[in-house]
């Protein structure tokens, strides 16, 4: 890496390093797969010490930059990145949650709800902040098997969901769809029966 521990880049490395001169050049090379580096940093500090040693210095303004991975590009942890003219624009790197969760195989959809504690559809917009509700302090305790959230299909046989559908408002329905849907298995027995929802 550069002097300074970071990720070696043009505007890192100095050029009057031997080290460094060439270490920027030495990421994403042509060919290369799984990561932007084909060599630990210091194998490639000492390419860049030979290339130097050789005679070699940085002259000309390259014709071509380096970008990083991006989070939404395919495999962005093991990315090798690419290199691109110098005078392409850079892309805008903004991160789309949804469509990242929509691109989640269905089991990772369900650990990702479950992890988040959600059980029903994300709204488009956050709700308005609440303010605290004081209740008080109950000396009884009350035990259930039913999810404290409502009715969870996740949990039940198609049966037993269509049956509480077949009975739920509106709007339960369509709670009960979305978490069917996007984080239940989308079984077709049931989201068949109801696709206007």
């Amino acid at each position: 890496m550069s002097s300074d521990g970071q990720f070696p880049t043009r505007d890192n490395c100095n050029p009057a390093d031997p080290e460094e001169a060439f270490l920027w050049m030495l990421v994403g090379l042509p060919g290369l797969k799984g990561a932007p580096l084909l060599l630990p940093i210091q194998h490639l500090r000492a390419v860049s010490r030979r290339l130097w040693d050789c005679g070699a210095r940085p002259a000309e303004d390259p014709v071509i930059k380096y970008r990083p991975p991006r989070v939404g590009d395919p495999h962005w942890l093991v990315s090798p990145g690419t290199w691109t003219d110098i005078n392409d624009p850079d892309p805008e790197d903004i991160f789309d949650i949804r469509q990242f969760v929509a691109e989640l195989p269905l089991r990772q959809r369900q650990q990702l709800a479950a992890a988040l504690g959600l059980t029903g559809s994300v709204p488009d917009e956050p709700p308005e902040p609440m303010l605290p509700v004081m209740t008080p302090v109950s000396g009884e305790a009350t035990v259930s098997n039913e999810s404290p959230e409502g009715f969870d299909p996740t949990r039940r046989g198609v049966k037993a969901v269509l049956a509480y559908l077949r009975r739920a408002d509106p709007d339960e329905r369509e709670r009960v769809l979305a978490v069917e849907r996007h984080f239940g298995k989308a079984r077709p027995a049931i989201l068949s029966r109801y696709q206007d929802a």
